[in-house]
């Protein structure tokens, strides 16, 4: 077994003689403080590619989910009795040489 180092167990000694801390709790309006701090901060410029970059990910994909929503309408969409293009095509293609 390792014994423990000197400077560490002068340590130890000091903590347990340590009196207790009456203020365990955050101090008042400290997450406002950090958050005041973080937003006077200038962000990289790898921050901001990576923000471009995420974005232009995002509104391809909104873009492709609306496209195929619309296809999916338009496919689902009942079709008109009357467009004859499908029988058009048919006559041209086999009857008509």
């Amino acid at each position: 077994m390792n014994p423990l180092a000197p400077e560490l167990k002068r340590l130890m000694r000091w903590a347990k003689q340590a009196p207790p801390n009456s203020q365990d709790t955050i101090p008042p309006y400290f997450a406002a403080r950090v958050v005041a701090h973080m937003s006077h901060q200038q962000p990289s410029l790898t921050a901001l590619w990576q923000k471009a970059v995420w974005g232009s990910a995002w509104a391809a994909a909104a873009v492709i989910l609306i496209g195929a929503a619309l296809l999916t309408a338009q496919k689902l969409r009942p079709s008109s009795p009357y467009d004859f293009g499908v029988a058009y095509r048919v006559v041209s293609m086999e009857l008509i040489p």
